[in-house]
């Protein structure tokens, strides 16, 4: 963690006042959310992938708490308690934020605590809100003067459709989920083994009818565990379902196993897809191929296509766009569309980023899904590539009191400057006698 000296602290200070009046134009108002936090509200979000980077600890009272790593897990608490389900918020927010790095991490070197600065739209469906939050990114970054900032656009919900295609079990499409970053970086060998270890692939050949089978004998084994473990008799009532339904349901995911074909068939369309990026017309173009290639519906593009044409109409010309498949940032939780932003084309480094999250709420333990999507900046790294920065505030004049005489008469010219809006202050290492100016 570093200090922020008074020149970089008045550059985000001048930033988070563009911004704030940026998005107030749009309609989002401030909130507040605690710094500390119950850790389970961030590991719901998250899971593991964030558990490692928590400041956590156990406060005097018992509570596993942690500070804030994130703002979207609180605000979207804040919004739900506050009736969110019923109505569009919309919300923007800036404070600190703690997440711990090691020197072995790919961000090691960054600063554990640093300032976001973001806003969450809730309530709002796709792909039109999609729209209205890439392009509000955007004229954030605009207002402070990057004159050629640029986004990347993905979409989870088309890789997660597309996988479905396969009927691979949740276990296999988790797996191949997590494993995009891997193939598209070109590792799909390393990918491939890490499958052969965990059973995915192998020589053995699943029989429909062997498995309908084993169908039979589990549901005919957890019946009788109903009716003679636990005492339940089919006919009964079991919550919403009935116990014909649950023995159903149950069986097909114990006998449920994954064909290794339909599992090859699957790593290879994701090794290609993921791999796909470049502009707009040509990325869809090379997208739907893939996909076509692999006996997919090429509708299931269509769900980017919109989201694209949403921030088209919210006034984002295609030539700030990039469309690349295989994002993975935060795939954990978020469903459709997912964006980083960046300074120029050649910029490596994000300077924020976002995505839609609709089934977050329930994640959260509420009792109903809610529309919602929002992104965040990295406002000491926005800072740090704006060159428009400027410095602090005004000069501060220097009053002597030996060219004033006294320090009674220093105090009097210093307190007339500041009427009228100038900053002053009394130079008492001067000596009577010296002749030290009012300026510095």
């Amino acid at each position: 963690m570093q200090d922020v000296s008074p020149n970089e602290l008045a550059a985000r200070d001048a930033a988070i006042s563009t911004l704030r009046g940026a998005f107030g134009l749009r309609g989002y108002d401030r909130a507040e959310t605690p710094i500390l936090e119950q850790t389970e509200l961030y590991i719901r979000k998250s899971g593991g992938a964030l558990s490692s980077r928590l400041y956590g600890f156990s406060e005097p009272g018992g509570a596993e708490v942690s500070l804030r790593p994130e703002f979207t897990s609180a605000i979207l608490r804040l919004a739900a308690d506050n009736g969110a389900s019923s109505s569009t918020v919309r919300i923007m927010y800036d404070g600190p934020v703690f997440r711990y790095a090691g020197p072995e991490d790919e961000d090691g070197e960054k600063t554990r605590q640093f300032t976001q600065l973001g806003a969450e739209l809730i309530g709002a469906p796709a792909p039109s809100a999609d729209g209205e939050v890439i392009a509000m990114a955007l004229e954030g970054l605009d207002a402070l003067g990057f004159a050629n900032a640029r986004v990347v656009i993905g979409h989870v919900g088309v890789v997660l459709a597309a996988l479905t295609e396969f009927n691979l079990s949740e276990r296999a499409k988790l797996f191949l989920i997590n494993s995009v970053a891997q193939l598209k970086n070109g590792d799909l060998d390393a990918v491939t083994e890490q499958a052969s270890t965990l059973g995915f692939i192998s020589d053995a050949v699943v029989d429909d009818a062997q498995a309908a089978a084993d169908r039979e004998r589990f549901a005919s084994t957890i019946e009788q565990v109903m009716t003679e473990g636990i005492g339940v008799t089919l006919g009964k009532s079991t919550g919403a379902r009935s116990p014909e339904d649950i023995i159903a349901r149950l069986s097909r995911k114990m006998s449920q196993a994954d064909n290794p074909a339909d599992f090859k068939r699957a790593l290879e369309m994701l090794s290609a897809l993921s791999k796909v990026s470049g502009p707009v017309a040509a990325a869809i173009s090379d997208g739907t191929a893939v996909l076509s290639a692999a006996g997919i519906s090429t509708d299931l593009i269509s769900n980017l296509s919109d989201v694209l044409s949403s921030a088209e109409l919210e006034g984002v010309s295609a030539d700030r766009i990039r469309v690349d498949f295989g994002m993975a940032r935060g795939i954990a939780y978020y469903t459709g569309m997912l964006f980083d932003l960046y300074a120029d084309d050649g910029d490596t480094e994000t300077l924020g980023g976002g995505g839609r999250y609709d089934g977050l709420t329930r994640a959260l333990g509420y009792d109903k899904d809610v529309p919602a999507l929002g992104f965040a900046y990295n406002l000491d790294a926005v800072v740090a590539a704006n060159n428009d920065s400027g410095d602090a505030d005004d000069e501060i004049i220097s009053v002597s009191p030996s060219s004033e005489g006294s320090v009674a008469s220093a105090i009097q010219k210093a307190r007339d400057l500041r009427k009228d809006g100038k900053r002053a202050a009394i130079d008492f290492q001067q000596s009577t006698g010296s002749r030290a100016g009012e300026g510095s």
